[in-house]
């Protein structure tokens, strides 16, 4: 958290507690003012008797000096509260407001409804309430201040749960994966793209790229016999697939119908490499181009595979 946001959370949490200071004050005095009117008034009913009121129905007027030396007398026993009583009936001591709330309260005779006015001090803010103010101000900043430690404790320990649950993402190289289990070809990347081959193409090309890995820099060309040490691998590719429980009628004869057995594979991996073309400089057996000389010159062999280009499943 930052210092202009600490700020701005410090402003908010003193706000909020001053306003419901100042309110639970207003209440408070409101209350007060209220039980002291209540014992005013009681005090005033029980004066009434002795009071020379004005009465219109009999058509008295009253003492009126009299019931104003009693209203002095009265205030000066409530000057140390916020309560002034200005008048009782039509008798007043116009006192002036200075800012102070008017307020009517009647008690009622047996003959007359005695009507009595009061002044009250209502202060919304006093000089007291500037300690209030600052010890708020000091502990709201304190709250921010741990609000904002507990706000980073808790980010660190998601970040860490996070660490712990989530493994660091790496680089994982792209390369072919050929299952003998179920006879297909497929991208470790993405397991729902899958090729099948038959068992003459799929061993061939198992024992292509295991020769090509030992033999870099071999030219296979198709005008030539397939060299025995391939042929070899091959057979041994196929005994394994019989071993992995495989239905096979025969072994197949990898010299012959070269040309088509590379066109399956090539086949296979179009769909595999759909979307990595750049890989197929890697696997896949380069085609013959031209007639004649240059077709004699070509190789199928896989000059560009290494051994950590291929994972091979059930070998």
């Amino acid at each position: 958290m930052n210092n202009k946001r600490l700020f701005g959370v410090t402003l908010l949490i003193f706000s909020a507690a001053l306003l419901m200071f100042k309110l639970s004050s207003y209440v408070q005095q409101a209350q007060h003012n209220d039980l002291i009117m209540a014992d005013i008034e009681n005090r005033i009913a029980l004066d009434l008797p002795r009071l020379d009121l004005s009465n219109r129905f009999l058509k008295h007027s009253g003492n009126h000096d009299a019931i104003a030396g009693y209203l002095q007398r009265l205030n000066m026993q409530l000057k140390q509260q916020p309560i002034q009583v200005n008048s009782i009936n039509d008798v007043s001591l116009a006192l002036t407001n200075n800012g102070r709330e008017s307020w009517t309260e009647y008690l009622e005779t047996s003959d007359q409804k005695v009507a009595i006015t009061f002044l009250i001090e209502t202060h919304w803010w006093h000089i007291s309430d500037i300690y209030t103010a600052i010890t708020l101000l000091l502990l709201s900043f304190l709250f921010a201040k741990w609000a904002e430690l507990i706000n980073r404790t808790s980010l660190k320990h998601l970040a860490l749960t996070e660490q712990i649950e989530q493994p660091p993402l790496v680089n994982v190289k792209v390369k072919l994966v050929i299952d003998l289990q179920d006879k297909v070809l497929a991208i470790n990347n993405n397991a729902g793209i899958k090729a099948g081959l038959a068992n003459k193409p799929l061993c061939f090309y198992l024992a292509l790229i295991e020769f090509c890995v030992e033999r870099p820099d071999v030219a296979l060309n198709q005008n030539k016999d397939v060299p025995d040490e391939l042929i070899e691998l091959a057979n041994k590719y196929f005994y394994r697939l019989t071993q992995l429980g495989h239905t096979i009628r025969k072994r197949p004869n990898f010299t012959n119908s070269l040309e088509k057995t590379l066109s399956e594979i090539r086949a296979a991996l179009d769909e595999v490499l759909i979307e990595h073309s750049q890989l197929k400089e890697i696997y896949y057996p380069p085609k013959a181009h031209g007639e004649g000389s240059r077709s004699r010159l070509h190789s199928y062999g896989l000059s560009n595979i290494k051994a950590d280009d291929i994972e091979v499943i059930g070998k």
